[in-house]
């Protein structure tokens, strides 16, 4: 089974969560470590930790529907897959387990989409 370090994010005083990607199943494996000077070998943009899920969303654009999956999720935002390439205006909600927020797209790679909460 092949990992590949995903993203170190510092946690306790000299502490750091690493966590890595499995290649073949995407499962996430996280450890904590004393920190060290290798710690600075992943860039970590986000300042809230985000959680791996696969949950079943919809984001609302105007009168249409788009179904997506959220991959992970954080009290900020989240990142999706579009089940299309759609086009999403600025400003739109986004709904998962029955509850709507209103949120943005901070970014885009295909039929990714990463979203920050409003």
């Amino acid at each position: 089974m092949a990992m590949a370090l995903d993203r170190i994010v510092p946690c306790a005083a000299e502490y750091d969560l690493w966590s890595y990607i499995c290649s073949e199943c995407g499962g996430v494996f996280s450890m904590v470590e004393a920190r060290t000077a290798d710690c600075t070998l992943v860039d970590e943009r986000r300042v809230v930790l985000r959680h791996a899920v696969t949950t079943p969303a919809t984001i609302a654009a105007g009168r249409r529907q788009i179904a997506c999956t959220v991959r992970n999720l954080s009290a900020t935002g989240a990142s999706l897959n579009l089940n299309s390439r759609a086009r999403l205006p600025k400003n739109f909600i986004f709904t998962t387990a029955g509850s709507p927020l209103s949120c943005r797209a901070v970014w885009r790679r295909g039929k990714q989409v990463g979203i920050a909460f409003d």
